[in-house]
């Protein structure tokens, strides 16, 4: 059953990787959609797959406005499949942990955004980035780059103030 499960997973991971290559989209003309449409600090984008369609899914939060945001872009197209907002208001007090709320302001005041971090990545030819999210833990504000390719996952942080790469992890 361990076999199979490796065979699922590296034909899933083929799948994944064709469809990737074969978009007319990229992921940078996705996100400048989002941010035409949602004025707002993007703090993650994930590949999903939603009845049978491959999509992206990108959130992000207008600190001014209070407001969460989230799309799905579809992967083929460029399509805007569904979006929602949600208040982060609640009674005069804001939804955001704190850990949430110094990642952003890290981000609003002195750090790089989610696109400077994507432009970071650097990625190998043929690879693309499957998620990234920004990150805050032990202090530190970062974002958490995960990425596929024809050698496999990599997963990359980035310092959200700097810009610095830590080293990549392979699985």
């Amino acid at each position: 059953t361990a076999q199979a499960k490796d065979h699922e997973d590296y034909e899933e991971h083929q799948m994944m990787l064709l469809a990737l290559k074969s978009s007319p989209i990229s992921l940078n003309s996705i996100l400048a959609t989002f941010k035409t449409d949602y004025p707002s600090i993007v703090t993650e984008i994930e590949l999903d797959e939603e009845d049978n369609i491959l999509l992206y899914e990108i959130k992000g939060i207008d600190l001014e406005e209070g407001t969460r945001y989230k799309a799905h872009y579809a992967l083929h197209n460029g399509e805007k499949i569904s979006s929602h907002s949600k208040s982060l208001r609640f009674m005069g007090f804001n939804k955001l942990d704190d850990h949430d709320l110094a990642a952003l302001e890290t981000v609003k005041n002195q750090g790089i955004s989610i696109e400077d971090a994507i432009a970071l990545t650097n990625l190998p030819e043929g690879s693309y980035i499957e998620s990234i999210e920004l990150e805050r833990k032990r202090g530190l504000t970062f974002y958490e780059v995960k990425s596929i390719g024809p050698s496999g996952s990599t997963k990359i942080l980035i310092d959200a103030k700097s810009g610095e790469i830590v080293p990549s992890l392979r699985r």
